[in-house]
């Protein structure tokens, strides 16, 4: 067993979670790597983690623990870099929005002896504002949500490190299976960006769009805006492994939108006011329980708390984190 901990992915979530390993003392060193190497190079900088790697193939054998927090199109690439190096009882903790087709080439490709076990975390209310992406913080998730996925056959000490991992987070932990997950994961987060890009490619191609592009204003640029967040590569290729969830969710979809089109085309004041009233209700009904992170969790199927230490804290210790290794 090593004293380190892979930390793949840098970005907001991942560096979230390096940091509240950091405020759990926990006496493990964190190996950092991102696809990008200027965010290895900042995190490392701001000591986000100890020590950086350029390529996966460089994690050493005997560390137990790698969290994945990558878009969803890099997971199996990396995960085909990094399997070679999976010692035995090894854990691959996979968070992200889709987990199926991962789940299907874990168990085409681990090993016997290696773990996967997949998650989606969101953060709780304290974190949470509608309009403004979060800066990364070590509370990010305390109050939120992590949704486990445990593939057939995951051994029990997989399952008690992704809760020990929840409980540091101060996350809730439920278990839901890979469709499940995926699904509500194609609503809340593939079809709002397919919204956004089909909305920006209809208006720019419509023949008045030179003159109608003048009066776009904050409304507009609101609803287009998380074209802003990524690569359109990346984003494309992760909405394409959400595949059929994505494809039912866009049925659904255009069902609603049927019945939108059908009240103004007939010009029904009465069922274009029920239909917003709907919208408006449902919309401020979410707001207010997300704001406050009411989720009724004891509908869900909710882990049982944990007494005492979890399992990260007895595998890696409390206190202060070994010297620094060698930086790469």
């Amino acid at each position: 067993m090593s004293d380190e901990i892979l930390m793949a992915g840098l970005g907001t979530v991942g560096t979230s979670i390096a940091l509240a390993l950091r405020q759990s003392k926990l006496a493990a060193d964190l190996v950092g790597y991102d696809p990008d190497p200027k965010v290895s190079r900042a995190s490392l900088k701001a000591q986000v983690v100890d020590r950086a790697i350029g390529d996966l193939r460089d994690f050493p054998s005997e560390s137990d623990l790698c969290i994945l927090s990558l878009a969803p199109s890099e997971v199996i690439p990396s995960l085909e870099r990094l399997v070679p190096r999976l010692g035995e009882g090894a854990l691959v903790l996979g968070i992200g929005p889709v987990q199926s087709p991962i789940v299907a080439w874990c168990a085409d490709h681990l090993p016997a002896g290696r773990a996967y076990v997949g998650a989606m975390l969101v953060e709780g209310a304290s974190a949470f504002d509608a309009e403004i992406e979060p800066d990364p913080q070590h509370d990010r998730f305390a109050g939120g949500v992590m949704g486990l996925v445990l593939p057939s056959g995951t051994p029990q000490s997989g399952i008690d490190v992704a809760v020990s991992l929840s409980r540091i987070l101060g996350a809730h932990a439920f278990f839901l299976d890979p469709a499940e997950l995926d699904a509500g994961c194609a609503a809340t987060e593939g079809l709002p960006l397919v919204l956004a890009a089909a909305l920006m490619n209809m208006s720019s191609a419509q023949p008045g769009w030179r003159d109608a592009r003048r009066l776009t204003g904050r409304t507009f640029a609101r609803a287009t805006a998380l074209l802003s967040d990524g690569d359109s590569e990346s984003a494309a290729q992760s909405l394409v492994l959400s595949g059929t969830s994505l494809a039912a969710k866009l049925d659904a979809l255009i069902s609603e939108l049927s019945e939108w089109r059908t009240s103004f085309g007939s010009g029904d004041e009465e069922a274009s006011l029920r239909l917003m009233a709907d919208a408006s209700q449902a919309h401020s009904t979410w707001l207010s329980a997300r704001r406050k992170g009411d989720w009724e969790l004891e509908e869900t199927r909710v882990t049982p708390p944990v007494q005492g230490p979890g399992v990260l804290e007895r595998m890696f210790g409390l206190g202060m984190r070994r010297g620094k290794k060698g930086r790469g």
